[in-house]
């Protein structure tokens, strides 16, 4: 019954997630949906439940390739981008798989690394301002006629995000503290996302979405260097939300920096 009600809780959160950040992207702007689709919303689950189940010490020992994680993450968006600004026919699948590869790939080269903190968190950092430097020419898109939401839309939605977070938590307390670190990159809910918005409205939309990413990514770094202390001086429960509250912080600073220089230009 724990078992079942915890997969429940992951998947029902996920799926939160993703609705809320495909809408974001319908309705509000892709800049606002991109900087949040980095926020810590898988790793906060990731750490959560593992941190639960196998300790908080066991989650420390795993914030340094946590950190580091999110090297392949930004390898992930990058993979994404280039394969659908150039596959027309597939595009998706295409550009689902060859950005999952990337990362896996990216994520075993990591996993080879005796990783600290300091370390780890250069290394991410400056592959995300790489990132945002390499996509700085993507327009803003706007979405001007979003989709009508239905239920059946929203169960589709709400199911692909479910299976790739539960997926993911799995894998993660299989695999071992470093892999388990590392698993907390993997965009468990960033993907569906991705996928949503691609299918819906084309790869412009996404690429939009894309752009932002790397500035929600410095709120997940903020999140598990915040965990990295509070684990271990507050618990799981409590650590979490002061862990939260600072990747918050973090995140309405990027907002209140304002809009992209580009332009935005609408899709319909």
């Amino acid at each position: 019954m724990l078992i079942d009600a915890s997969l429940l809780a992951k998947a029902a959160w996920s799926a939160a997630i993703v609705l809320a950040l495909s809408a974001l992207a319908e309705r509000v702007s892709p800049r606002v949906a991109g900087i949040l689709a980095g926020a810590p919303h898988g790793t906060l689950l990731v750490y959560f439940f593992v941190g639960h189940d196998l300790g908080a010490a066991y989650v420390v020992q795993s914030t340094p390739h946590g950190v580091a994680a999110f090297t392949a993450t930004i390898a992930f968006v990058i993979a994404y981008q280039q394969v659908s600004a150039r596959v027309r026919r597939g595009a998706i699948a295409a550009s689902a798989i060859a950005a999952s590869v990337v990362f896996f790939l990216v994520a075993w080269a990591l996993a080879q690394v005796p990783f600290t903190l300091p370390t780890a968190t250069a290394l991410t950092v400056t592959v995300s301002a790489g990132a945002l430097w390499l996509m700085r020419r993507i327009a803003n898109v706007r979405v001007t006629h979003p989709v009508r939401f239905t239920l059946r839309l929203l169960a589709l939605r709400a199911g692909l995000a479910a299976v790739f977070v539960v997926a993911a938590i799995a894998l993660a307390t299989a695999l071992g503290p470093r892999w388990a670190g590392l698993m907390v990159g993997y965009p468990m809910t960033m993907l569906p996302t991705l996928l949503i918005v691609h299918h819906t409205y084309g790869a412009p939309s996404t690429h939009a979405l894309i752009r932002n990413i790397p500035l929600g990514v410095g709120s997940i770094v903020v999140y598990i260097l915040a965990v990295s202390v509070a684990f271990p001086a507050l618990g799981v429960t409590l650590g979490t939300l002061v862990s939260l509250a600072a990747a918050m912080l973090y995140l309405w600073a990027v907002m209140a920096m304002g809009p992209g220089r580009r332009a935005a230009r609408p899709v319909r």
